[in-house]
């Protein structure tokens, strides 16, 4: 079965196992097909196209908060130190794994949600490596004023947001729904309240059935609503959407796909180009048909001899600008650390700045469609309150630095922590290649 042109495919988790669903955004999503397994890579039967995959809340961590600010360029930096603040931030070798989505905007202010996605294990990915991918509650359409129960892969979840957009989401710690399970609901967006990301709690919950075994009873809908301390109804579950843009998730495995295929198509145009240049030279210097006939024969064979050194070459280069984050003498965190050492005000005999926490994040992100190289230099520090004056001179010395001339900095006014009575600060920079 062949999808219409301009349709997609969209692997998503369902109740019980994965589900694909074809459509669009103007058309609408309709069921091709669902699998009773757990593990994406035991799906088959897709139709012809590329496939978009929604990643399962249970590989997915959700961390809203307030941003002070309505400047959507610092947003990415804060999402990042905020995962960093919660202890949320992925290892440097997923891909990537990191993502924010912005839920409401208001004067100097904004509401936004920081994913961060567990590198896929053995069988999670499918077969047929997906397109784009994103995270399945942004491609539920979220009712305004509601908290959305749902069963997804054999775990219960909830969620709550807007039509387009997700707020929070989580699977639920029990097998069941029943008292606990409200009760955690109810704990977790009486947090939210008291972030200032609810403005009051939903006023009702609803529970999406999927026509399946496995849909909540009468008895379940009753104790998770004595749980929630809220009225609970029943609703079908709605046909899926893909958001647009879809998010810059990228596990590792894809990314290296990817990376791959461009070196093949690198290796295949440096064969073409040499096949040409042989033809071009014998058209040139023999004017006889049979000899340019011959010297295109030779020209491909030996354009099959350099084939496999060419793919090696290529191989190498793609295996090398891997490893550049990591390689380059410049960007070795030995140097970067001693750099912002030396930026500090502290004298020989006082020590005028404390730093606390120095961390360099140097891995590749896809920016703008590319794989490019991203770093960012994280410096947390604090002095005592008469020394306050020494922070915008160190934020100074770090930007006058031509160890340090690659990043562009971000200096927040620095503030006091009541607990030791210090002025504290956290300086990023971030440099992009």
């Amino acid at each position: 079965m062949s999808g219409k042109k301009g349709d997609l495919n969209l692997l998503i988790p369902g109740a019980d196992g994965w589900e694909i669903w074809t459509g669009s955004s103007v058309s609408g999503m309709n069921l091709h097909s669902a699998s009773g397994s757990f593990l994406a890579l035991e799906v088959s039967g897709y139709p012809s196209g590329g496939i978009q995959m929604a990643i399962p809340v249970r590989q997915v961590s959700a961390v809203p908060f307030r941003a002070q600010t309505d400047d959507l360029a610092l947003l990415g930096d804060l999402a990042m130190m905020q995962l960093e603040k919660n202890g949320t931030r992925p290892a440097l070798d997923g891909g990537q794994l990191t993502d924010h989505f912005v839920f409401s905007t208001a004067a100097e202010e904004t509401h936004l949600t920081a994913v961060v996605m567990n590198p896929p294990s053995e069988g999670q990915l499918p077969r047929k490596s997906p397109q784009a991918f994103d995270i399945s509650p942004r491609c539920l359409p979220f009712p305004a004023g509601r908290v959305v129960v749902w069963r997804e892969l054999g775990r219960w979840a909830f969620g709550i947001g807007k039509p387009g957009h997700a707020l929070y989401f989580q699977i639920l710690s029990g097998e069941r729904l029943d008292e606990r399970a409200g009760n955690e609901i109810r704990l977790a967006l009486t947090q939210l309240q008291m972030q200032g990301l609810l403005p009051e709690l939903p006023e009702a919950a609803v529970i999406w059935e999927h026509d399946s075994p496995s849909d909540a009873r009468i008895e379940e809908q009753d104790a998770l609503a004595r749980g929630l301390d809220l009225p609970v109804s029943l609703a079908p579950k709605p046909s899926p959407i893909w958001p647009s843009p879809p998010s810059r998730l990228l596990p590792a495995d894809v990314r290296a796909e990817r990376l791959a295929k461009k070196g093949r198509r690198h290796r295949n145009f440096l064969v073409a180009t040499l096949v040409f240049t042989y033809l071009g030279l014998a058209g040139y210097f023999y004017l006889n048909l049979q000899e340019v006939k011959d010297a295109a024969k030779q020209a491909k064979r030996d354009a099959s001899g350099i084939s496999e050194d060419a793919e090696a070459l290529l191989d190498h280069q793609a295996r090398w600008e891997e490893l550049r984050p990591v390689v380059e003498d410049q960007f070795h965190p030995f140097e970067v650390y001693l750099a912002a050492y030396r930026a500090l005000p502290n004298s020989r005999s006082e020590r005028f700045i404390r730093l606390t926490k120095v961390s360099l994040l140097n891995q590749f992100r896809e920016i703008d469609s590319e794989l490019r190289v991203a770093r960012e230099l994280v410096i947390q520090g604090q002095a005592d309150q008469e020394q306050q004056p020494k922070i915008p001179l160190f934020a100074g010395s770090l930007k006058k630095s031509e160890q340090l001339e690659s990043f562009s900095w971000e200096f927040p006014p620095e503030s006091l922590d009541k607990k030791n009575g210090k002025m504290t600060f956290t300086f990023t920079g971030n440099a992009t290649e």
